[in-house]
């Protein structure tokens, strides 16, 4: 399934119109067979609403990693496997990543984890959602202590700056859309999209 796919706001209306919002569920069988709309579903006024899922954000970033970043010229550190997880409490997305850091030449390596929470923000211009405001929660890097490592805990908000801010995390597409987008809301299951006219 295309992660851009958006139907025509007019031929979702016309449905609804002409099954009425209960025939429109009986006869897809529920809102889970509207996922060959691209999981649409229908929110408050009968207005469509789409959830982008976990998976769907990590195939978007995924392309950009591993990452690389240096450390004052002694210290390399790497970033890959971004893992994406709701926070709907606090309206965030958490992202963690496995990290390794090595001294600059080689050497032995040393695995770690990062973790940053994300906010959400949406550019009309390109259609897409993007992360903002990345913070950092928790780094670390196997067997050092955190006294040693908070030095270099700065070149993890690298990556969000640099990366998981830059790139769109579910673009709309530039076809007819579906509405308006009106909010987001990051639910258990996603990030869920309203919109209305």
């Amino acid at each position: 399934m295309r992660d851009d796919t958006v139907v025509s706001r007019r031929n979702f209306i016309a449905g609804i119109g002409s099954l009425g919002a209960g025939g429109l569920l009986s006869s897809c069988g529920g809102l889970s067979e509207l996922s060959k709309l691209g999981d649409l579903g229908i929110g408050k006024g009968l207005m469509p609403t789409l959830l982008i899922k976990p998976e769907m954000m990590m195939r978007k970033l995924s392309p950009y990693f591993p990452y690389e970043r240096g450390y004052q010229g002694l210290v390399n550190l790497n970033f890959s496997n971004p893992v994406l997880s709701m926070v709907p409490e606090s309206e965030k997305v958490r992202v963690g990543l496995t990290t390794l850091g090595g001294l600059v030449g080689g050497g032995r390596q040393i695995g770690g984890r990062c973790q940053l929470a994300c906010g959400l923000r949406y550019d009309p211009k390109t259609r897409g959602v993007y992360l903002k405001d990345s913070m950092l929660e928790d780094f670390s890097l196997n067997g050092v202590s955190s006294q040693l490592t908070s030095g270099i805990q700065g070149v993890a908000n690298f990556v969000g700056k640099d990366l998981l801010e830059r790139y769109p995390v579910y673009t709309l597409g530039d076809r007819a859309g579906i509405g308006f987008l009106k909010k987001m809301d990051v639910t258990g299951e996603g990030v869920l999209l309203s919109f209305g006219l």
